[in-house]
């Protein structure tokens, strides 16, 4: 080839340009007829996207997220599917002022616009934990403990502070190891001990706790623990770093359930339910149960009811606090309180006359409201209010139903390809 190109060099040389024209006025036309098509397309996906947009401002207390998509719970409709472009958060919440959503994750805070873009973020290397009214956050960094504000209006950290001096909490585990937090203490379990921060001086000190797994003992404030040890039972005080005691004997608890931050109820030797008062310092029995129990579960909403558990199937009493009364029920997985005397349970079975999802209220015998059994996942079950009131929702293998909380106006709203693994409400920001 090259020696027809030495030869009639001026040929080759037009030749090339002739296919170097060509080449290029195809890209050139291809080019063209791609923007072409866009500026088609374009202004159709703006549009909906505006649209999309104007359904979340107007309904964000009707949307539910599953598995990160967005759903209407009036109409079904499917929003924006994956809408949060960093997945699925721990909670999320509607900022009103700014009209957009604040999402709380693992290793951030991020905020979203409602097309569920990323507007602005808070990201930490390692796990922390925020303070119960989202003031402050606590972390490890270089294996000491600090203290931080936030500031949510321009989603960044002020104020950051070190708080110990000892080189010796890990900051990867950190909140694993995390034991109790107050607005003045910390009690981080360290190795083999359990250690106390005093968040206002950075003192470190041994803690008079015992070195136990704490669980349900810990009060919803995370002030106190409850337990026993040598026929004591204790209630100790983190902010304090004293316990006090009352003589029970040898007799074992078997577990916990705080309702709310000044009582507690335990059962007793898988015998009796017993109440305590954190103010007043007493242990009473409310009633002794008609068989076996070793587990507590929730408390209704006012914290009259709770249920102690047997762990067979059709075999659970519910306790009420107030009469001191234990009565059994047949109930079922996942009990979820859906009013302070209503709860719904499911029940996974192949007969057909029990298999669905029930409620029942106190007093009364118990309902269907569903032949599909809701989702049960980690002892909880996949049934939550909406933060607006008036209507529940709730997951099963075949997708998402609503209900009010007498169950009715029931209806089968979403149908998915396969059940959801996370299902999450969007919650009203509160903390200014």
């Amino acid at each position: 080839m090259w020696r027809y190109v030495r030869q009639f060099p001026k040929f080759f040389v037009a030749f090339v340009l002739v296919v170097a024209g060509v080449g290029i006025l195809f890209v050139w036309n291809v080019r063209r007829a791609a923007r072409e098509a866009a500026a088609r397309v374009r202004p159709a996906v703006i549009e909906d996207i505006k649209a999309k947009v104007a359904v979340v401002e107007a309904k964000h207390e009707r949307l539910i997220l599953a598995d990160n998509d967005l759903y209407d719970i009036e109409t079904g409709e499917l929003i924006f599917k994956n809408w949060l472009k960093k997945g699925e958060p721990v909670k999320l919440f509607w900022e009103p002022e700014s009209k957009t959503f604040l999402a709380q994750y693992e290793l951030a805070f991020v905020r979203y616009g409602l097309d569920g873009l990323e507007k602005a973020s808070l990201v930490q290397p390692h796990p922390f934990v925020v303070a119960l009214d989202y003031k402050w956050i606590v972390f490890a960094r270089d294996k000491e403990i600090w203290r931080a504000d936030l500031d949510w209006k321009d989603l960044k950290l002020v104020d950051e502070r070190k708080l110990t001096s000892i080189g010796q909490f890990n900051d990867q585990y950190f909140t694993q190891n995390l034991v109790l937090g107050t607005e003045k203490t910390l009690i981080v379990r360290n190795l083999n001990q359990l250690l106390r921060v005093n968040l206002d001086t950075g003192e470190v000190h041994p803690t008079k706790l015992p070195m136990q797994e704490i669980g349900k003992r810990r009060s919803p404030d995370n002030k106190s623990v409850v337990g026993i040890q040598n026929g004591q039972f204790y209630c100790y005080d983190a902010d304090s770093d004293e316990a006090k005691s009352i003589q029970v004997g040898r007799g074992a608890i078997n577990d916990y359930q705080w309702l709310g931050n000044d009582r507690c109820v335990e059962i007793a030797a898988m015998k009796a339910v017993l109440l305590y008062d954190r103010p007043m310092h007493t242990l009473t029995e409310l009633a002794a149960l008609p068989f076996r129990c070793n587990k507590i579960g929730k408390p209704s909403p006012d914290g009259r009811f709770v249920f102690a558990l047997s762990g067979v199937s059709g075999k659970e009493v519910l306790v009420d606090v107030q009469k001191k009364t234990a009565v059994q029920v047949t109930g079922g997985q996942g009990v979820s309180w859906v009013s302070n005397d209503t709860f719904a349970f499911s029940r996974e079975i192949a007969d057909s006359t029990l298999r669905g999802t029930w409620l029942q209220t106190v007093g009364q015998g118990e309902r269907r409201v569903s032949p599909e059994p809701y989702l049960v996942g980690k002892g909880r079950g996949f049934i939550m209010p909406l933060p607006a009131g008036g209507i529940f929702v709730f997951a099963t293998k075949n997708g998402l139903s609503r209900m009010k909380p007498d169950g009715t106006e029931f209806a089968e709203w979403v149908n998915l390809s396969k059940p959801p693994e996370r299902v999450l409400v969007i919650q009203d920001w509160e903390f200014r």
